[in-house]
C-alpha cells in the first residue's frame, strides 16, 4: 500500500489533464524505498487486521454465549412454570384423595369401634369365665404344690445325707492320693539327687582328668618350644674371641604373639660383658622366635626366662 501510494503521487499529473498539450520535459523526481521499512509497515497493517478480526470474532462469541444463557434462561424459565403447574395439579389431586381417605377411615373407625364393644363384651364374660376357671385350678395346684414341697423337702434332706457322704468319701481319697503323691515325689527328689551327685562326681573326675591331660599337654608345648628357641638363639649366636665354652647367663626375653622380640634382659650375667652381649645380639638376630599355635601357651612366651649355655 505505502508503494502504491509513492506510485500515485509520483505521476505527472499536468500531463494526464492535458493530453492536447505539449509536454513539457519535467525532471524526474526519484524516491528510495527502504525494504525494511516497507516490510515493517506491512506486518503492521497485517497486525492491525488480525487484530480487528479478532476481536470482531470475541464479540460474535459474546453475543452468542449471551444468546445461549438467554436461551437457558427462557427454558428454565419454561420448566419453572410447567413443574409449579404440575404440582398445582397434583396438590388437587392429593387433596381429592386425601377427603376420600377421610371418609373411608371414618367408615372404618365406626365399623371398628362398634366391634371392639362387641369384642369387649365378650373378652369382660371370657374374662369371669377364666377367673373362675383359674381360681378351681390354683386350688387344686396349691394343694399340689404343697404335696410336691414335702416331697422336696425330705428328697432334699435325703441328699443333703447323701452329698456330705460322698464329699467325705472324696476328701479321704483325695487326702490318701496326695499322702501317696508326696511320698513317690520324695522318692523321686532323692532319686534325682543321687542321680545329679553321681554325675556331678563323674563331670568333676573328667574336668580334673582333662585339666591334667591339658595341663601336661600344655608343659609338653612348653618345654618343646623352649628348646626350640634355645636352639634358634644357638644359631644365632657368634662365640665373642677369647670368651669360654664354660661361659652361661640367664636371659629374659619378651615376646609378642607372632614371635617377634620386643624386648632383651640379662638377668643373671656370665661375667662377661662381651659374651653377654653376644647373647643379647643372638636373641635379637633370631627374631621371629617359634611360638607355639595354641594362644593359652602363647601367654606363657610373652615373657620368657631361660639359662644360655653355648652348644
Amino acid at each position: 500500500m505505502l508503494l502504491l501510494a509513492l506510485l500515485v503521487f509520483s505521476l505527472d499529473w499536468e500531463a494526464m489533464v492535458k493530453p492536447g498539450a505539449a509536454r513539457k520535459k519535467a525532471p524526474v523526481q526519484a524516491f528510495v524505498v527502504d525494504a525494511s521499512k516497507l516490510d515493517a509497515e506491512i506486518r503492521r497493517q497485517k497486525q492491525l487486521e488480525e487484530k480487528k478480526q479478532h476481536e470482531q470474532q470475541e464479540k460474535l462469541q459474546r453475543l452468542e454465549q449471551r444468546a445461549r444463557e438467554a436461551d437457558q434462561k427462557r427454558k428454565q424459565e419454561e420448566k419453572r412454570i410447567a413443574d409449579l403447574k404440575r404440582k398445582q395439579e397434583e396438590d388437587v389431586r392429593r387433596k381429592k384423595q386425601e377427603a376420600k381417605k377421610q371418609a373411608e377411615a371414618k367408615k372404618t373407625a365406626d365399623a371398628e369401634k362398634k366391634r371392639k364393644a362387641e369384642l369387649a363384651a365378650k373378652k369382660k364374660a371370657d374374662a369371669e369365665k377364666k377367673r373362675k376357671t383359674e381360681l378351681a385350678a390354683k386350688k387344686k395346684t396349691d394343694a399340689e404344690k404343697k404335696r410336691k414341697a414335702e416331697l422336696a423337702a425330705k428328697k432334699k434332706v435325703e441328699e443333703e445325707k447323701k452329698r456330705k457322704a460322698e464329699a467325705e468319701r472324696k476328701r479321704k481319697q483325695e487326702a490318701q492320693r496326695k499322702a501317696e503323691a508326696e511320698r513317690k515325689r520324695k522318692q523321686e527328689d532323692a532319686r534325682r539327687k543321687a542321680a545329679e551327685q553321681e554325675m556331678q562326681a563323674r563331670l568333676a573326675a573328667e574336668q580334673k582328668r582333662m585339666a591334667a591331660q591339658r595341663h601336661s599337654a600344655m608343659q609338653s608345648m612348653i618345654n618343646e618350644y623352649g628348646q626350640y628357641i634355645k636352639e634358634k638363639v644357638n644359631r644365632s649366636w657368634i662365640r665373642p674371641p677369647g670368651s669360654s665354652s664354660a661361659l652361661s647367663c640367664t636371659v629374659e626375653v619378651r615376646l609378642i604373639p607372632s614371635g617377634e622380640v620386643i624386648d632383651v634382659q640379662i638377668v643373671r650375667s656370665s661375667g662377661n660383658a662381651a659374651f653377654d652381649r653376644s647373647v643379647e645380639s643372638a636373641v635379637f638376630k633370631a627374631s621371629p622366635l617359634p611360638v607355639p599355635p595354641d594362644p593359652e601357651v602363647m601367654e606363657q612366651f610373652r615373657s620368657l626366662r631361660f639359662e644360655f649355655k653355648p652348644g
